[in-house]
């Protein structure tokens, strides 16, 4: 028995909720909707949102912060998990956190960079109050980009963006986002270190494979659509792959053709990543890949967290995108094309 996990605990728990999330039946209901206020009448009637934390809640829901309000779930959803652990899980589990933290310091980031106001912003905030230690009232009282760096100081963000420009904030996000990844992904990785030799192991596969997937989608835009070296496209790529190591990222990056490149992917992940995606398609299909490798694993350790946690992440997406969807009217059978939880009973 793991003294630092509830396990049978937790794991109900996350077997129940995602079905209270998103089934067949919710998501069938949700892509017959003809308008976006439809859709969330519909999310905020859900129970999973009712027995939110008031503090938390967003009064006067529209199309801007359903993302939000979705994200506040998710945080939640991890913090209360929180409680089922001690020790070195308890902190691993935290350390999820980090990628909603990142999500409201890259909005913030962005807003400055553009002369926007700040005005309300952070009723768009989705990360942890309980567990972040980032002065957000801080941030969002930067005047410049280098007065928000330097109110960065002192924080695991502040090395990646201590050189940053307001040229690169606008034209650089994509570069932002890996620098800001990689300290998500650099503290799990570490945190994964302190669990026992299985939930290590397991911890790392899942994590390793997310991170092969995001590095395969950064260079696989850096090659086509950034001006910049392969050495510098290298820098910024992510360590920690399970199967896509230093020396395979060097390689991707130093391709000398789009062909090579689907090739030398397809020949390190042992299957075709690229099936099915139009040559002027910029998105490799990450939650899609990522659902598949995880929609058949039934994990009886800490993996059964990561899970949730990432397929979370997945939903929210397919839900936004869903809203973008009913949005512009588009055909119900093209919309499910872009949802990477579309075979969900499969």
């Amino acid at each position: 028995m793991n003294p630092y996990m509830a396990y049978e605990a937790v794991n109900t728990k996350i077997m129940t909720r995602i079905g209270q999330v998103l089934n067949t039946e919710k998501l069938n209901k949700i892509l017959d909707f003809s308008t976006v206020d439809q859709l969330i009448d519909y999310i905020k009637d859900q129970d999973i949102v009712k027995r939110m934390p008031q503090n938390h809640k967003i009064d006067n829901i529209n199309r801007d912060s359903l993302e939000s309000l979705l994200g506040i779930f998710k945080t939640n959803e991890i913090e209360d998990m929180i409680h089922y652990f001690s020790g070195p899980y308890k902190d691993f589990i935290k350390s999820m956190l980090i990628d909603s933290e990142i999500a409201d310091i890259t909005l913030i980031l962005r807003k400055i960079a553009r002369g926007e106001s700040l005005s309300d912003i952070n009723k768009r905030f989705v990360h942890s109050e309980k567990y972040t230690s980032i002065e957000f009232d801080k941030l969002i009282g930067s005047k410049s980009i280098e007065n928000f760096t330097q109110n960065l100081k002192d924080t695991p963000y502040y090395i990646g963006l201590r050189n940053l420009s307001n040229d690169d904030a606008i034209n650089r996000e994509f570069h932002i986002e890996m620098k800001l990844q990689g300290v998500f992904y650099k503290t799990l990785l570490s945190k994964a270190e302190k669990l026992n030799k299985e939930d290590m192991e397991t911890a790392k596969d899942i994590i390793g494979h997310k991170i092969d997937l995001e590095n395969i989608q950064w260079i696989y835009r850096a090659l086509r659509y950034y001006d910049i070296s392969p050495e510098e496209i290298l820098i910024y790529s992510l360590e920690g792959g399970k199967k896509i190591g230093y020396s395979r990222l060097k390689s991707l990056c130093y391709v000398k053709s789009s062909e090579e490149f689907k090739q030398l992917v397809t020949e390190y992940l042992k299957y075709n990543i690229f099936e099915g995606i139009a040559e002027s398609d910029t998105d490799i299909g990450i939650d899609y890949n990522m659902y598949k490798y995880l929609k058949n694993k039934h994990y009886k350790n800490i993996g059964s967290c990561i899970s949730y946690v990432i397929i979370l992440g997945i939903i929210i997406d397919d839900l936004s995108a869903i809203t973008e969807g009913i949005k512009y009217n588009m055909p119900r059978e093209k919309l499910m094309e872009y949802l990477a939880y579309r075979n969900l009973t499969n």
